[in-house]
């Protein structure tokens, strides 16, 4: 075998493991932790139920399923019926769950398809050399948040993939001969991924220089325009069709221009003193907190001593340099414009520094190296805490009784139907808890939440209610209802208000 034969042949060997290592982990993890299949999952969290239905409901009848509201507060474009996280994550995992079936566990297959795919694109389109690439796989089997979330039923997941695959657009983007439609398909995913989650925004502007760096100063300036116009039709896309919380996301209000500077800053202000707080937050989250500031520090440290690079070559501190950006402008805004509530800061900060650490890793040099190194070493260091809270924070995912949700279909069983001929409020359940069992209410249903009734500021038009007591009293007007069935955790009613037959 020549050596030509043999470089490609392990280039290749390395590229397939670090696709297949986080699916075969997660898997692993799972059946070594709780002795279960995939296929034992269930969403337990509030936000996974809500996902999980949303994606359940566009699978089966696309957008004219039941609404998914706070309070019943619905979008002001009214094209969705989804809820306050708007309608990308329901659209991207509903299309695949309509042409292979939704199952309980199909947002943990999705999950570690979307990772291996963004692997495959990383290897791809950045094209390391084999020891890189076995470097950036067992980066990846110990970038623990990306293990954590893997098997839920959260977004995580898929802005990890994400991060993963933009780091391959970026370096291919930032390489000697980049080509026009992978500089396309990365357009694509940004904008996808910025309507999901708008923190994605930030790194527009960075794309649009990354796309036009090598075409002079006038084509930077009109890419970064563009990529800025881009981003404000994102946004404003992302503002009409979201249904807002009774108060609406900090950032939105801000953006609206509804809050003063006074506000803020007080919200900087708490934020701050949050970050400085480990006792609010549980092992793996201040873990994160430490390998996301000492990564800055590192980073900045070696682009402020960058080498003038050769004649029309990009520095070789680019990469990290653009990777820092990103970072630090996702932790000023998240402190200005977001509120760092448990787990929020890792939910949306780490997939900045998977950017950061696979965008590293694309750079060729010493520097690279040693920071996506240091980040391998802590993590790895890290094991065995990692281990116990992986068991604790997915045990109740895989281990549970089936009985409650028995219990559930049989109560609606025949009480609650989706009619795809009524309104979207005719198809609408409005409950005041949110267990998991909710997962066996029939697709188009939606699933809509009243944890606040005295704030809602008419009466309820949802044609189904599921309330406990204490939020049936809340309600600021008398309902007319019909008790359909009674669970340890709340009443199954029939709202004769809703003018529904």
């Amino acid at each position: 075998m020549t050596n030509d034969a043999s470089h490609r042949l392990l280039r290749s060997a390395a590229a397939w493991f670090c696709i297949a290592i986080v699916p075969v982990l997660v898997i692993g993890l799972v059946r070594w932790c709780f002795g279960a299949p995939l296929s034992a999952f269930r969403p337990v969290m509030f936000d996974e139920i809500s996902y999980w239905h949303e994606a359940l409901t566009f699978s089966t009848v696309g957008f004219r399923g039941g609404f998914y509201t706070w309070g019943e507060l619905t979008n002001s474009a009214g094209v969705t019926p989804f809820g306050w996280h708007g309608p990308g994550f329901p659209v991207a995992y509903g299309i695949f769950g309509a042409l292979f079936g939704w199952y309980r566990h199909t947002p943990v297959v999705l999950n570690l398809a979307a990772i291996a795919c963004a692997a495959w694109v990383w290897t791809s389109t950045a094209t390391p050399t084999a020891s890189r690439t076995m470097l950036a796989a067992v980066v990846l089997a110990t970038f623990w948040p990306l293990i954590l979330w893997a098997p839920s039923a959260m977004q995580e997941a898929l802005h990890h993939a994400g991060a993963i695959a933009m780091a391959g657009f970026f370096a291919h983007a930032l390489g000697a001969a980049p080509r026009r439609w992978v500089n396309a398909i990365g357009w694509l995913v940004l904008a996808a991924l910025s309507f999901i989650r708008p923190t994605w925004l930030v790194l527009m502007p960075l794309w649009g220089f990354a796309t036009a760096h090598a075409k002079g100063r006038r084509a930077i300036a009109i890419s970064i325009g563009c990529s800025v116009l881009l981003a404000v039709i994102v946004l404003q896309l992302y503002n009409r069709t979201v249904a807002p919380f009774p108060t609406g996301f900090f950032f939105l209000r801000v953006l609206d221009r509804t809050e003063g500077i006074t506000k803020i800053w007080g919200n900087l202000h708490f934020n701050l003193l949050r970050t400085i707080e480990p006792a609010e937050y549980k092992f793996l989250e201040i873990l994160f907190r430490v390998q996301y500031w000492l990564w800055l520090a590192g980073a900045i440290a070696i682009v402020s001593r960058r080498r003038r690079p050769d004649a029309g070559q990009v520095p070789p501190t680019t990469h990290i340099a653009i990777g820092t950006v990103a970072m630090a402008v996702a932790l000023a805004l998240m402190l200005i414009l977001y509120t760092l509530t448990n787990w929020a800061e890792q939910r949306v900060l780490s997939a900045f520094l998977l950017f950061a650490v696979m965008l590293c890793l694309a750079t060729p040099g010493t520097p690279a190296t040693l920071l996506a190194s240091a980040l391998l070493a802590s993590n790895l260091a890290t094991a065995k805490p990692f281990l116990d809270s992986f068991s604790g924070e997915r045990s109740d995912n895989f281990v549970w009784d089936r009985r409650g949700s028995y219990e559930l279909a049989d109560a609606i069983d025949g009480r609650i139907i989706y009619r795809p001929d009524a309104t979207r409020w005719c198809n609408t359940l409005l409950t005041s808890q949110y267990p998991p069992h909710l997962i066996v209410v029939p697709a188009g249903i939606g699933l809509s939440v009243a944890r606040e009734p005295n704030e809602m500021t008419r009466p309820p038009r949802s044609h189904f209610l599921f309330l406990d007591e204490p939020a049936r009293a809340d309600f600021r007007v008398p309902l007319h209802v019909q008790p359909l069935a009674t669970l340890p955790y709340g009443t199954l009613y029939l709202n004769l208000d809703s003018g529904c037959q």
